[in-house]
């Protein structure tokens, strides 16, 4: 499918899977730590609920989010290509 589509094409379609793999993430995590959306301090059920159906969400969001729950987060930047002088990763963001 690939060979036919543009570049822009692959990374808008990428973005979207990734956005999409996000957001079944975040139900999945609360439900692995045996969370019920009501729970979480600072959020009303309705609005766990959005959070965990948008098709995207700003890192403030997550971050709060998270860390009602005890959770922590990290942030990593890696280049898809290996530069020589540059760090294989570099921490941008933790709580």
């Amino acid at each position: 499918m690939e060979s036919v589509m543009t570049e822009e094409s692959i990374a808008r379609s990428n973005g979207i899977y990734e956005r999409e793999l996000l957001l079944l993430n975040l139900a999945e995590l609360r439900e692995r730590y045996n969370v019920k959306q009501s729970d979480i301090k600072g959020f009303s059920q309705p609005a766990i609920s959005r959070i965990e159906g948008r098709t995207d969400i700003k890192l403030s969001t997550l971050v709060k989010y998270l860390t009602q729950m005890g959770l922590d987060i990290e942030i990593k930047v890696r280049p898809r290509k290996p530069k020589k002088g540059v760090p294989p990763e570099i921490l941008l963001f933790h709580t």
